[in-house]
C-alpha cells in the first residue's frame, strides 16, 4: 500500500473517530418517545430545535471534507450532546408519569435550551472552520465582478485583448472551483491539499490583480488606450500563470508523473488511442505549427460571420463542432444554443455609443465556442453588449439567436448526434 492511500485510511478513520463523539441513534429514539407522549404544539417546542441542530452537525461534516478532521470540536460537543440525552429521558418521564403541567413545561424548556445550546456551538464551530472557504469565495466573487466591470465599461475595445482576459479569467476560476468540488467529493488529503493549494492561489491572483482592473478602465476612460489595453493583457498574464502554477500543483499533489498519465492513457478506449495517433502523425507531417495567436483567430468566429446569411450556417456549424471538440455532448451544444436565446431575451442591449467612445469600432468581436457555452458569466454578456453597441436593435438579436438555434439543430441531427445522446454524459 502506497504511503497516500496509508495516509488517507488513517486519516479516514480519525474522521470515524471523531464522529463517534456524535451518535445520534438514540436521542432519535427519545425524540420518537417524545412525539408520542406530547401533544403536538409542546412536541414542536422540542422537534424544531432538534433538527436544526441536526443540519448544523451535517454542515459541519460536509465542512470537515474541505479542513480535515476536527476531532477537538467533536470532544467538546459530547458533553453537551450528553446532556441534551439526559433532559430528554426526564422530559419524557415527566409524561410518562403524568407530572403537573409546570413541571413538563420545565422540563421541556431545559431540554430545548441544551439543544439550542449545542446548536450555537456547532454553528460557531462551523463559522470558524470555513472562514478560509468564505475568504477564498469572496476573493473569486470579487474577481468575476472586475472581469464583468471591465467588460462592461470597455465594450467593444480591443477585442482581441478583451476576449484573451475573459478566457483567462473563467479558466482560472473554473480550475479553482474545481479544485474545492473534487475535495469535497473525494475527502481524501491529496484532493484537500489541491484545494488548500487553490485557496492560497486564489489568494496570491486576487491580490496581484487587485487594483488592474480599475486602472485599466480609468485608462480607457481618459482615452490612454496603450495604457487599457496593457491592462487588459496584464490581468490575462496573471490569470495564465496562476492556471499554470495551480495545474502544476495539483499534479505534483495527486502524484501525477509521466509515467502516472502513460497509465491513465492505457485505460482509454483502443480505438480512441488510435485516433490520438493518427492525429500525432499528421501533426509530425505539418511543416510547423502556428502561433497560439494566429490559431486563436483561426478557430474564432465573428459576430459578422453569424449575423451575415450567407456564412452564418458554416459559423453556426464551426461553433458546434468546436463546442463538441472541447468535450460538450451534442446535447449540450443545443441546449447553449438556447440558453443564448433565453439570454438575448432578458439581456438589456445598451444603445450605440459615440464614435469617441469606439476606439475600435471597425474591429469584429470573436465568439468562440467557450463562449457560446457561457463558461463565464460576462461572456454573453459581452456578446450582446457588442451586438447593440454596433446599433443591433433587441428584436433583431432574439431573431438571429433564433435563426442560429435552429441551423445548430438540423446541424446536429444531419450528423446524427442528438439520438446518440444518452450515449454520453453531459460534461
Amino acid at each position: 500500500m502506497s504511503d497516500a492511500k496509508k495516509h488517507d485510511k488513517a486519516e479516514d478513520q480519525e474522521m470515524q473517530d471523531a464522529n463517534a463523539y456524535y451518535d445520534d441513534s438514540y436521542m432519535n429514539s427519545l425524540v420518537a418517545d417524545a412525539e408520542e407522549l406530547m401533544p403536538s404544539e409542546e412536541f414542536e417546542e422540542i422537534d424544531e430545535p432538534v433538527r436544526q441542530m441536526q443540519e448544523s452537525v451535517q454542515k459541519f461534516q460536509e465542512a470537515e471534507k474541505l479542513e480535515g478532521p476536527q476531532p477537538e470540536t467533536w470532544q467538546a460537543f459530547q458533553p453537551q450532546h450528553q446532556q441534551i440525552v439526559e433532559n430528554m429521558e426526564k422530559m419524557n418521564a415527566s409524561y410518562q408519569q403524568q407530572e403537573p403541567a409546570e413541571v413538563k413545561q420545565e422540563a421541556r424548556q431545559r431540554t430545548a435550551a441544551s439543544i439550542q445550546q449545542a446548536d450555537s456551538f456547532l454553528k460557531d464551530a462551523y463559522q470558524k472552520l470555513m472562514e478560509r472557504d468564505r475568504t477564498m469565495q469572496q476573493e473569486m466573487a470579487a474577481m468575476r465582478e472586475q472581469l464583468e466591470m471591465m467588460q462592461r465599461i470597455m465594450v467593444n475595445f480591443s477585442p482581441d485583448a478583451m476576449m484573451k482576459c475573459m478566457m483567462a479569467g473563467a479558466d482560472y476560476l473554473r480550475e479553482a472551483e474545481e479544485a474545492r468540488k473534487s475535495a469535497t467529493k473525494e475527502s481524501t488529503q491529496a484532493h484537500r491539499s489541491v484545494y488548500q493549494a487553490a485557496r492560497q492561489s486564489v489568494h496570491s491572483v486576487y491580490q496581484n490583480i487587485k487594483e488592474a482592473p480599475h486602472r485599466a478602465c480609468e485608462a480607457f476612460k481618459k482615452k490612454a488606450y496603450a495604457e487599457a489595453d496593457k491592462g487588459l493583457r496584464r490581468v490575462a498574464g496573471v490569470f495564465d500563470k496562476g492556471i499554470a502554477a495551480l495545474t502544476e500543483r495539483r499534479n505534483a499533489i495527486l502524484n501525477l508523473s509521466p509515467l502516472a498519465k502513460q497509465a491513465e492513457a492505457s485505460k482509454q478506449p483502443e480505438e480512441a488511442l488510435k485516433q490520438q495517433e493518427e492525429q500525432a502523425k499528421q501533426e509530425a507531417k505539418e511543416p510547423a505549427k502556428e502561433s497560439p495567436v494566429r490559431q486563436e483567430k483561426a478557430n474564432a468566429v465573428s459576430v459578422q460571420q453569424l449575423l451575415n446569411p450567407e456564412t452564418s450556417e458554416r459559423a453556426v456549424q464551426a461553433l458546434a463542432d468546436a463546442a463538441m471538440a472541447a468535450g460538450y455532448n451534442a446535447e449540450a451544444v443545443g441546449k447553449a444554443f438556447t440558453d443564448l436565446k433565453i439570454a438575448a431575451i432578458s439581456s438589456p442591449l445598451p444603445e450605440k455609443q459615440p464614435d469617441d467612445r469606439q476606439p475600435n469600432k471597425n474591429l469584429d468581436m470573436p465568439l468562440t465556442a467557450a463562449v457560446l457555452m457561457d463558461r463565464d458569466p460576462v461572456s454573453k454578456a459581452g456578446l450582446f453588449q457588442f451586438l447593440g453597441s454596433q446599433g443591433v436593435t433587441k428584436e433583431a438579436v432574439v431573431q438571429q439567436c433564433t435563426t442560429w438555434k435552429n441551423q445548430a439543430d438540423k446541424y446536429l441531427q444531419d450528423k446524427g448526434l442528438v439520438a446518440a445522446k444518452e450515449e454520453s454524459k453531459e460534461r
